[in-house]
């Protein structure tokens, strides 16, 4: 997953990006995180059901405070707790081009 988040820190044209049910976990989260610092043209990022935990979230939701093109995101089914549901209001409050947010069945 590290090659690939590297690739998309430089693609210019993937949309969506859907990596649900790989295991990825914090670390793939961390390298995600970093291509959302920098890709300008994804719009839509699903990492449902990756036991990803709020350590992996919280990176996450760092780089969504300067993403500008992120419109939908799915972190459902994981196991993010009462920290990255923080980290991800956090990023809420200067993000604004997320319009979908799905963070159901975690351990909020």
């Amino acid at each position: 997953l590290i090659k690939i988040g590297e690739a998309l820190q430089i693609n210019t044209s993937l949309q969506t990006f859907d990596v649900s049910h790989n295991r990825i976990c914090d670390d793939g989260a961390a390298a995600i995180s970093e291509c959302l610092k920098k890709n300008n043209t994804l719009r839509e990022l699903k990492i449902c059901e990756n036991e990803i935990g709020s350590s992996g979230l919280i990176k996450i939701g760092e780089a969504l405070q300067i993403n500008t093109s992120l419109q939908t995101f799915d972190v459902s089914h994981n196991r993010i707790s009462d920290d990255g549901a923080a980290a991800i209001s956090e990023c809420l409050k200067k993000n604004n081009t997320l319009q979908e947010l799905s963070i159901s069945k975690n351990e909020i």
